[in-house]
């Protein structure tokens, strides 16, 4: 994605904006009008006022951006055409790493899909939709000021080293405290798995631990799921302890 501090850093508090804010406002009107189709007279517009929440027609939304300046924090043009390259920017290339968690690609893609079916880029998005993706956007913040690193990723990133390393929930937020306290003051990142579990249900992203054969044969779901052996390899699906009656369970 191309750098845009030029949003927030070409326009003064005192009204004063530079020529490269000017081109680049321009561009980004004539971009995201394109985006929206030839019926489009109006689209949401970002300047801090309407904050992506009311329509206004290009001229009006250019003179909004000219006094109120773009919301705060909206680099990634969610509203104005940048919905599907930004999962496959940040959600795709950085989940995908994980075997665990590549579904959740796919689970984004079948609900804008579903949402926002071809054509209806005119009409008002459903309050499902629309919260949706605010906190998509919400979730994509950095996780402090000195970092790229988005909330979302970070949450990726941890869960999937929960699965990969069958992590107790004791443990998952114990990881969370430590590298939490290692962050800059005013980070974002979760407290423990219940915050965590909370953001990716409000994304429609559930999570889910499935277990797996250790020797990596099957995983135990659907036909499987109650199976305590293998049915391959016949190595245990649980660890066995001796019960210290000769017996091991």
């Amino acid at each position: 994605m191309d750098n845009r501090e030029w949003m927030y850093t070409g326009h003064s508090s005192q009204g004063q904006v530079s020529n490269e804010w000017i081109n680049k406002t321009d561009d980004f009107l004539e971009r995201a009008f394109g985006e929206a189709g030839k019926g489009a007279s109006k689209i949401f517009c970002p300047c801090s006022k309407c904050a992506n929440r009311k329509r206004q027609t290009k001229k009006f939304m250019g003179q909004h951006l000219w006094k109120n300046r773009f919301t705060p924090d909206y680099t990634r043009w969610v509203y104005h055409g940048e919905a599907d390259r930004m999962r496959e920017e940040v959600v795709r290339q950085r989940i995908e790493d994980y075997d665990a968690n590549a579904r959740v690609a796919n689970m984004l893609d079948d609900f804008h899909g579903a949402q926002f079916p071809e054509g209806s880029t005119e009409e008002e998005p459903e309050e499902t939709a629309k919260a949706f993706y605010d906190m998509f956007s919400s979730a994509q913040k950095p996780l402090h000021c000195k970092t790229t690193v988005s909330q979302l990723d970070a949450i990726g990133r941890i869960i999937a080293l929960k699965s990969q390393f069958s992590l107790s929930r004791d443990a998952y937020d114990g990881v969370l405290t430590v590298i939490g306290s290692l962050l800059l003051e005013g980070h974002i990142l979760p407290k423990s798995m219940y915050e965590s579990q909370k953001l990716l249900r409000a994304l429609k992203m559930p999570y889910e631990q499935i277990h797996a054969c250790p020797k990596g044969c099957v995983l135990f779901r659907k036909e499987h799921a109650e199976a305590k052996y293998c049915p391959k390899c016949k190595s245990s699906r649980f660890m066995e302890v001796d019960s210290g009656d000769g017996q091991k369970r």
